[in-house]
């Protein structure tokens, strides 16, 4: 497959399993990195479109509607004008507040894997159990034993969490896997976004996250983080 052929593939399926598509991703840098953007546009366009609206938007919409027009009616004297703008603005930022706030874990974990670090799920040779270690040592917790089968490793800002990002390789397809350093879940929670299935697991020092095609395999990644976790110290 060319540069042009693969670009056709990516206007129609952005997250093409061709194995073609997937080789030349591998094969070209350029290509990759427009990939990765296309990815990161339809999360971020997804994410828009999904913003959930509060349920009360109508009534309040209408309430300041009305709120507005009785006070034209008395035709207030004074500073009659800038309390009507005032009351308008406190609506406007409590809606806008319960719209933009803090998207779910989960959600803001497959933005970040499908956005600058797609090209990573293709990675298979696997990294150093050092640079595993130099990671979670970066992010202030030491591990002694690290588990097989990590092909990429670094440390990301996910959202306004400090993770550790990591992919590991499977018969299935790849796991991403993301330790969040000091956030913890309520709870053991599946997620599904974009055809991606998750799950977050409150463990140790943070919460462990996965995100794969096929979640029977988090079970044993799982229990492979729950042994090297539960041994860890803070530096």
């Amino acid at each position: 497959m060319n540069c042009l052929e693969f670009r056709r593939e990516l206007n129609i399926h952005p997250q093409s399993t061709d194995a073609d598509f997937v080789a030349h991703t591998r094969e070209c840098p350029r290509c990759a990195q427009a990939q990765a953007d296309a990815v990161a546009f339809e999360v971020t366009l997804g994410r828009a479109l999904a913003i959930p609206v509060p349920s009360n938007l109508a009534e309040s919409i209408l309430l300041a509607q009305a709120t507005q027009q009785r006070r034209e009616r008395r035709r207030w004297a004074g500073g009659a004008g800038w309390l009507t703008l005032a009351a308008a603005a406190v609506i406007a930022v409590g809606v806008g507040w319960r719209v933009t706030r803090a998207q779910p874990l989960g959600d803001v974990a497959i933005a970040h894997m499908l956005g600058e670090e797609a090209p990573a799920l293709a990675m298979t040779a696997p990294v150093a159990d050092d640079a595993v270690r130099k990671a979670f040592a970066k992010r202030g917790i030491e591990i002694a034993q690290v588990p097989a089968d990590i092909s990429y490793v670094q440390c990301c800002p996910v959202g306004k969490y400090k993770s550790v990002h990591m992919v590991m390789p499977r018969a299935n397809g790849p796991v991403t896997v993301m330790y969040v350093v000091d956030d913890h879940v309520a709870s053991r929670s599946d997620f599904a976004h974009d055809g991606w299935l998750g799950r977050s697991v409150p463990m140790a020092h943070g919460t462990l996250v996965m995100i794969g095609h096929d979640a029977s395999q988090f079970a044993q990644i799982e229990q492979q983080w729950q042994s090297t976790l539960q041994t860890a110290t803070r530096i």
